[in-house]
């Protein structure tokens, strides 16, 4: 997706490797599960530090302040007998300098990912969680945050009220969908990532990437 097979094999191995060339430890992924009203998410961040990047309008605003202007995607593609994904990486490459010492690099910042609540973990009174990213639709293509750092485990851990009522609801087979906030910062020297995605329409697809130093869960409760 980012230059040649070679090249993007390398990317990915150092995605995999990043939580090790940062070297931070991995923040606590034993956490409580908050209810929260309709759309409230933004209630968790108790920090004015924290820029929150939650909507399609904060993550283009974010965008435009870091990168200037988006990239001209049709111009992107690899045309006959260019090799495969060698434009990608030259934008990548240029942008990665340009964006050097941005006073945003250092910024914590806030964003969302998806879960699932699996099994129910007796030890800890919570519940293991399956989690995903949530991509979102902005001017400037497709925002798809990647977290490096996670915790080695990621439980959320109800109100003893409110874990009767989960107990229930899974018991009938309910699917209950979490909300996980995770705040940190762009890893400096691969901070954007820009590709394509694979959902046959080859969308221009963003990838901030984050040292992540903070989870919290949500889940909003069901409409009576």
């Amino acid at each position: 997706m980012l230059c040649s097979r070679f090249s993007f094999n390398i990317f990915f191995i150092l995605i995999l490797c990043m939580p090790f060339l940062v070297n931070a430890a991995p923040p606590s992924g034993v956490q409580p599960l908050h209810q929260l009203p309709t759309s409230q998410f933004h209630s968790l961040l108790h920090d004015d530090s924290i820029r929150p990047l939650l909507t399609a309008q904060e993550q283009q605003d974010f965008l435009n302040e870091l990168e200037k202007e988006p990239p001209v995607w049709d111009k992107l593609h690899d045309p006959p007998g260019e090799e495969h994904g060698a434009r990608l990486f030259v934008l990548n490459r240029r942008r990665d300098d340009l964006r050097e010492g941005h006073r945003l690099l250092t910024q914590r910042i806030a964003f969302l990912w998806g879960a699932v609540l699996g099994e129910y973990q007796p030890e800890h009174k919570g519940f293991k969680l399956s989690i995903g990213p949530e991509p979102t639709q902005t001017s400037w293509g497709i925002v798809r945050f990647k977290p490096v750092g996670l915790p080695d485990e990621m439980i959320a851990i109800p109100s003893s009220d409110f874990l009767s009522t989960l107990q229930k609801r899974m018991t009938a087979g309910d699917k209950i969908n979490v909300g996980i906030l995770f705040t940190g910062r762009l890893i400096p020297w691969e901070s954007i990532i820009y590709g394509f995605s694979h959902d046959g329409l080859e969308q221009g697809m963003i990838m901030p990437v984050v040292q992540v130093d903070s989870v919290q869960y949500f889940v909003v409760p069901p409409e009576n």
